[in-house]
């Protein structure tokens, strides 16, 4: 899957002051640790499809988003690829980096674009090292979203299509602070690993229930509480964990 790299977007100390509440691993931390990450946080400002990590990067960066949401994606050696977890306003973008894997092979590749933070590797090196909040924090966000990892292999294996799709649907409205997605039903079906024709007769079922829209090849949810009883125990358990995090974290 070819990519552009994201780009640092122009902001002032202020504007980064402000912003960094709109990500929810940043938000949980003391203000004596984000005073020593805040001059390290440049804006950035990505667009659909566009690569902001993978394990080729030489000097690489971590993200994190405060308005996108990134798939991590799993590549065969044909070039296809399939979502395994999804990155949003939750966390952090660069889950290879934070473990110092060498054989982790997750390309983060942008969904829903906007704008976030990024960071040098060497910056989150050393606030790993200094085993503060931060460090704690971002340890505890990684087991969740293993969890999800697996819960998503688990996902792919035993609910139908209809179940899965629901499930996508509402794990990005989680992470992202848009009422629309500005996805194509083509790609929908890459992520999930399947045909567009399948993703399809899912895609009018969902509509014909009126619990989505698809408009100007993007959807949106009408019916939000409708589209979760449909989607498999997968949504709900993965969601149980990060709204555990939030309270762990007291973050509202």
């Amino acid at each position: 899957m070819k990519a552009k790299r994201g780009r640092a977007a122009k902001g002032s100390p202020d504007e980064t002051r402000l912003r960094t509440n709109g990500n929810l691993l940043l938000k949980s931390l003391p203000e004596s640790e984000m005073a020593r990450l805040r001059p390290h946080l440049r804006p950035y400002t990505t667009v659909v499809n566009e690569e902001l990590h993978c394990r080729r990067d030489s000097d690489p960066d971590v993200f994190f988003p405060v308005e996108s949401v990134s798939s991590l994606i799993v590549e065969g050696i044909d070039g296809s690829g399939v979502e395994v977890a999804t990155v949003g306003t939750d966390g952090m973008v660069g889950l290879p980096l934070f473990i110092n894997s060498e054989i982790v092979d997750f390309n983060a590749v942008t969904q829903i674009p906007g704008r976030g933070f990024r960071m040098p590797r060497r910056t989150l090196v050393r606030e790993l090292a200094a085993k503060g909040t931060f460090a704690d924090h971002l340890e505890e966000y990684t087991e969740v979203l293993l969890l999800c990892i697996g819960q998503s292999c688990f996902c792919s294996r035993m609910h139908n299509q209809l179940e899965r799709s629901a499930r996508w649907l509402l794990s990005f409205d989680d992470r992202s602070p848009h009422s629309a997605f500005p996805v194509t039903q083509e790609f929908f079906s890459q992520m999930l690993g399947t045909r567009r024709a399948t993703v399809s007769v899912a895609v009018k079922e969902l509509k014909r229930r009126k619990l989505i829209v698809t408009e100007r090849r993007s959807f949106r949810i009408l019916d939000r509480e409708g589209l979760e009883s449909v989607a498999c125990e997968c949504y709900r358990s993965v969601r149980a964990e990060y709204d555990a995090l939030k309270r762990k974290w007291a973050v509202p």
